[in-house]
């Protein structure tokens, strides 16, 4: 074949391979993405409300809420509402986006990795397996990424983690192409990238370390003339092109450098929460270290042993399934045995520097998230397997009935097709319709949303969820951004926990009251109130309707916005070994200085007065909350059968991290005292 004959076809193959890449990446990423992943992530919904500063111009380099965050990523989702929306879409198309690109840069890289070290003759492989080996592993490579379940799971994810492989396999591709070609401007353009990803994620920060180990290393390693496959054999040029490499680096990184000085603190503000070394000894940390290390490695191979955070993983899910398992641990040894070798001694240092994040911060492992910077390196193991099984079977090609350009295809096809398949059950037909991804991505708060969306109230909304203004419906109702979160204040809409309070309509009440799965009242309070819970939506909403209407004159004032109409108690119909005590409330409207929680503490007196059990929890409704002519109960619930013995109740409330109300008739140390009340005895008078 001639010399532009071969050189057409390898072009036409790299096409082929773009091509591919591009398809098969592009359709894993987007099919079902207005399903899969259900709801709209906590996190996710937190950088929605960044963006929304940001599109109100007060955008930042970074953002300190919810332990700090590199911004880059709040700006690009800032960018994708303003041309799709406030919607969960809008939050995950950058990392579709992102993901699509780190697959095409996984295809770069390894054409700079592989083929390039076929022309230079540095390449491990036979000479006439060597040019298809060559094409095979950057093609294998970028189609173990785009099928990955790791990778596509947090490819549809909006948070900004994914940008790391972006970024790191766009600075890794271009490095290699400034060593390959001897061309200053790659070197540039990967200092970009570099520069880049460190407004992205706190991971990246390693990938200057392991860009100075390796480089410094190889260079150490080739003045001092040691056994190497291949030296660095223009001193010059490759010193200036890495000075050019950190210089632009340096330079991009310069905003969110300064912001650290003018800052201090916020550097390391995120990973001082999770660090093994907090308590500031080495020693004593070093076992956790271990721990931490084993578990994030373990989770690569072995079954059951991966991450088990269903926001981040198939719980429990390896990265590898069994066959590609071995093959990458057929490539790691490959890559141990050639280790004087540049290409595999990068993919061995880049595994290693850039998992060591998961080493260090010990507050949970395993963790998928910091690990996301050994990808693509990760999939290149089993691609590198891959071809070390086609040179262990390439002496029985001639007893096979195909050509020997065509069973390497093949054989590489057979564990692509496999790890494609089971991706593909455990992502679309397991992860994705299971029950508990929807709990895990708020689909109560995004069914919320949407059916407040096609049907407006005319009146007072309740809403009970499990975390107060949970950002989810934050973002995507209320539309606040995070600079007005704290203060944001809408009128007719009132947050409440159903698992410790319940609004009290009155005659005349045509209130909207929507319950989410993750804040459900109890089946006692549910027969109390008389209330019938409609799904709807998803299914992860409820639709709260009750014939109970409550009336009642104060009879204890906390203040002019707060008062007690009465206290009681009830046994609880699903829980005989219980008693349970209930307050009802009626409000004078919201007490919008401050978040303080009221802490409810209750208990049941005998005869002399005295506590024959106590029982505390928070008051379900924020003060915040509180409507004008409103009325609510509480309830705590206490193991205590003995009724007879029960000849009244107390009750005291306590402000968040201040001393005890002392409404009169109160004690000394706030307790009001009350004579026996029987639920059924105050609803027959109130019962309207």
């Amino acid at each position: 074949m001639s010399e532009s004959s071969h050189s057409r076809n390898r072009s036409r193959w790299i096409w082929y391979s773009l091509l591919a890449v591009l398809i098969v990446a592009a359709f894993l990423r987007f099919w079902q993405i207005a399903d899969i992943p259900p709801g709209l992530f906590g996190d996710e919904a937190a950088d929605g409300l960044d963006a929304l500063d940001v599109l109100a111009g007060r955008g930042q380099v970074f953002f300190p809420g919810n332990f700090g965050r590199e911004g880059l990523h709040m700006w690009i989702v800032a960018l994708s509402i303003a041309v799709g929306g406030v919607t969960p879409l809008a939050v995950r198309l950058p990392s579709v986006l992102a993901g699509i690109v780190t697959c095409l840069a996984t295809l770069w890289l390894g054409y700079e990795l592989f083929a390039h070290a076929r022309r230079r003759k540095r390449d491990i492989w036979p000479e006439h397996l060597a040019e298809t080996l060559s094409l095979l592993l950057p093609l294998a490579g970028a189609l173990y990424v785009s099928t990955s379940y790791w990778h596509i799971h947090f490819s549809r994810f909006g948070i900004r983690g994914v940008f790391t492989t972006t970024m790191t396999a766009l600075t890794m591709a271009a490095f290699w192409r400034g060593v390959n070609q001897k061309r200053w401007i790659w070197f540039g353009v990967a200092g970009l990238f570099m520069g880049l990803g460190t407004h992205f994620y706190t991971a990246s920060r390693f990938v200057p370390v392991m860009v100075a180990l390796f480089s410094g290393g190889w260079l150490l390693a080739s003045l001092l003339n040691l056994r190497l496959d291949e030296r660095v054999n223009s001193v010059l040029h490759f010193v200036t092109g890495h000075i050019i490499l950190f210089a632009i680096a340096g330079l991009v990184f310069a905003p969110l450098g300064y912001y650290f000085l003018t800052h201090p603190g916020s550097f390391t503000q995120r990973a001082s929460q999770v660090s093994a070394f907090q308590d500031g000894s080495l020693l004593s940390a070093l076992p956790t270290v271990a721990r931490a290390a084993w578990a994030n490695l373990l989770q690569f191979v072995l079954p059951g042993a991966g991450d088990q955070a269903r926001f981040y993983n198939l719980p429990g899910r390896a990265v590898y399934d069994p066959l590609n398992a071995l093959l990458a641990l057929l490539g790691l040894l490959v890559c141990l045995r050639h280790w004087r070798n540049p290409v595999y001694a990068f993919l061995l240092l880049w595994l290693l520097v850039m998992a060591s994040p998961s080493f260090l911060a010990t507050d949970r492992y395993p963790t998928l998230p910091r690990v996301l910077g050994v990808i693509p390196a990760v999939y290149f193991l089993p691609a590198i397997g891959l071809a070390q099984t086609v040179v262990w079977l390439d002496r029985l090609s001639s007893h096979l009935d195909v050509r020997p350009d065509v069973w390497p295809v093949l054989l590489f096809l057979v564990p692509l097709v496999v790890h494609t398949a089971i991706t593909v059950r455990d992502y679309f037909y397991v992860w994705g319709p299971s029950p508990a991804t929807a709990d895990a991505f708020e689909v109560d708060m995004t069914d919320a949303w949407q059916w407040l969306r096609t049907h407006p109230a005319s009146g007072e909304v309740y809403l009970s969820s499990d975390l107060y203004k949970h950002p989810t419906f934050m973002f995507l109702y209320e539309q606040t951004p995070t600079s007005r979160f704290f203060a944001h204040h809408n009128p007719s809409l009132h947050w409440f926990d159903a698992r410790g309070a319940w609004p009290l309509l009155q005659a005349g009440d045509a209130a909207i009251i929507l319950v989410g799965n993750s804040a459900m009242p109890p089946a006692s309070i549910q027969e109390l109130l008389e209330l019938t819970l409609e799904p709807v939506q998803s299914g992860a909403l409820y639709l709260a309707e009750s014939e109970f209407r409550a009336d009642g004159r104060v009879r204890v004032e906390f203040g002019p916005q707060l008062g007690l109409v009465a206290q009681g108690v009830f046994r609880p119909a699903h829980e005989p070994d219980a008693t349970g005590i209930f307050q009802v409330w009626r409000t004078g409207g919201p007490v919008l200085s401050g978040w303080a929680r009221l802490q409810i503490q209750s208990a049941l007196l005998d005869a002399g007065g005295r506590q024959l059990v106590q029982a505390s929890g928070h008051m379900g409704i924020l003060p915040r909350e509180w409507d004008a002519q409103g009325m609510f109960v509480t309830w705590q619930l206490i193991p205590w059968q003995e009724m007879s013995a029960v000849q009244g109740t107390a009750l005291r409330v306590v402000p968040q991290n201040q001393p005890p109300l002392h409404p009169s008739p109160a004690d000394a140390d706030g307790w009001l005292r009350f004579p026996l009340l029987t639920w059924e005895d105050w609803s027959a008078s109130a019962h309207q």
